[in-house]
């Protein structure tokens, strides 16, 4: 069932801001300077408008007060300058959340595209000569058209979904957003470790930016989680593409810590259900490697959930109860995933137990010992029986094979063969 979100919005209706737009792209002066004192009037009121709104606010004024003439013209140039290099800033600071997210209204196939003058022109005046009144004009006109085009044209198409309440995303679109999703945040994560290494504090804007863009995906909640968790841990997203054996995942923990820990905040019981999955990966059976030793993929995941149950970085998110009513959060956590480790027995997921058994304050470790040293000895016992040499065939063997007469036909001779000239028959040498 899809989650009701309610959002405040400045206009008490949607024909309010229909109306808007008709006076902002109006070619009246008056109505264009009416449009833009009442989104003033919404600013005072509320500091945090939609992006777009405002920028068509700030261009629109700009406009206004170039066509009333009251302005010098170094005055009028800076007064241009900032409007369009706030759109532009404002608009590139939050293209990668639109990108991730795109409006339901846009077509699967269909891209944000900016135009790249405006780019240049806000470098321009950034960072170089203030461009000359003309060129800011043009760039004025130019954000306008785009405004309309990506922005004001869609507000009916958006506010008839929203009326008929909009149909729910298909498997198959939640798992093409979720994955712009993973492949945004490693983007904008890896900025920020880069950062970092400039002497700049670690941030960890990215996994909000990221976790609330899974949680507003329109889809039933057990379907998002779902296909979620199947790119997690059934994908391998969080391993690295190259993994190899006994290889660093210290690379991949920094990366992708913080965005599975604010899922697990923000979902209750997800850190239960993405360990269940990691534990059903490294049991499942599959043909990509002969020994299950030598996997590096399984032997990734066994790394993955051995951090989140004894890493320092996790002891709050394992105690945070995934039922009101239990205690003992940890605990009953480390005998689920024990129970899925032994009732799944491979060389990985024993592995497992024997490294969650070896924090001495578990409450039931020494029941567990047992389990364990009965499964190794289990498993001692078969590869004993693989490993034995077969048995010496008998006497009764030897006489069957006497009685068996032997194959005629050509004989593999050893040596090299004899040099015959073309044409001599064998034999007539």
């Amino acid at each position: 069932m899809m989650e009701t979100r309610f959002v405040v919005t400045p206009w008490q209706e949607r024909a309010e801001l229909l109306e808007l737009r008709r006076l902002l792209y109006g070619s009246v002066v008056e109505w264009r300077k009416e449009a833009v004192n009442k989104i003033l009037a919404w600013r005072a009121r509320k500091l945090e408008l939609p992006l777009l709104l405002e920028s068509t606010a700030d261009i629109v004024d700009a406009v206004l007060q170039d066509e009333r003439g009251r302005l010098g013209h170094n005055v009028l140039r800076m007064v241009y300058a900032t409007a369009i290099s706030r759109f532009v800033t404002g608009l590139s600071d939050t293209q990668s959340e639109l990108t991730r997210n795109p409006p339901t209204w846009f077509a699967p196939t269909q891209t944000l595209h900016f135009p790249l003058a405006l780019r240049e022109t806000r470098h321009c005046i950034v960072h170089r000569h203030l461009p000359s009144l003309a060129e800011l004009k043009r760039a004025a006109k130019e954000s306008l058209d785009w405004l309309w085009e990506w922005y004001w044209s869609h507000l009916d198409a958006a506010f008839a979904s929203a009326s008929s309440g909009g149909a729910a995303l298909t498997e198959r679109e939640l798992r093409d957003r979720l994955q712009g999703v993973l492949k945004s945040y490693v983007k904008e994560r890896k900025g920020e470790i880069k950062k970092r290494g400039k002497g700049v504090e670690l941030e960890m804007k990215a996994a909000e930016s990221a976790v609330a863009s899974h949680l507003h995906l329109d889809g039933p909640r057990e379907t998002k989680e779902g296909v979620l968790l199947e790119l997690l841990a059934d994908e391998r997203a969080i391993l690295p593409a190259d993994k190899k054996m006994r290889t660093s995942m210290s690379g991949a923990f920094l990366v992708w810590t913080p965005f599975l820990l604010a899922l697990c905040k923000a979902v209750p019981g997800f850190l239960r259900r993405l360990l269940d999955r990691m534990v059903a990966s490294m049991a499942s059976l599959t043909q990509e490697t002969s020994i299950l030793e030598m996997d590096p993929k399984r032997e990734g995941m066994y790394e993955w959930c051995s951090h989140i149950l004894s890493s320092s970085s996790w002891k709050q998110t394992q105690q945070q109860p995934s039922i009101p009513q239990r205690r003992n959060e940890k605990a009953w956590l480390f005998d689920h995933i024990l129970g899925l480790c032994f009732t799944t027995p491979t060389f990985w997921t024993l592995k497992l137990a024997e490294t969650l058994l070896s924090d001495e304050s578990l409450p039931t470790r020494d029941s567990w010992l047992v389990v364990l040293q009965a499964a190794r000895a289990e498993d001692t016992e078969m590869e004993g029986l693989e490993t034995a040499a077969p048995p010496a065939p008998s006497a009764t063997d030897e006489t069957v094979k006497a009685t068996v007469p032997k194959l005629r036909g050509p004989q593999k001779r050893v040596g090299l063969w004899r040099p015959l000239p073309i044409g001599v028959p064998c034999g007539g040498e």
